[in-house]
């Protein structure tokens, strides 16, 4: 047991810090990716399945915050998909 109790504080200094940036970064983006959808929804009521997929498939939580922004202001869902391909 006392071995793994050293084991544990290994792994605790030396990986601890990086999976926890790591894990920050994979929730800032599911949090930018539900914001870009939940304004798009409430703007424009239906989310293409392509337009959806695409901002699943980005990970930069800035970039994610431009295109909530652009999600608040474009004038149409037309535009915005555009804009996303």
């Amino acid at each position: 047991m006392n071995n793994m109790k050293r084991f544990d504080a290994l792994v605790e200094r030396t990986c601890g810090p990086r999976l926890r940036a790591e894990g920050v970064a994979i929730g800032k983006a599911e949090v930018g990716r539900n914001a870009v959808l939940t304004v798009l929804r409430a703007r424009f009521k239906k989310v293409p399945k392509g337009v959806e997929n695409a901002i699943r498939g980005i990970s930069d939580s800035i970039a994610l915050e431009s295109w909530t922004a652009y999600a608040a202001t474009c004038q149409s869902m037309e535009e915005f998909a555009e804009a996303l391909k």
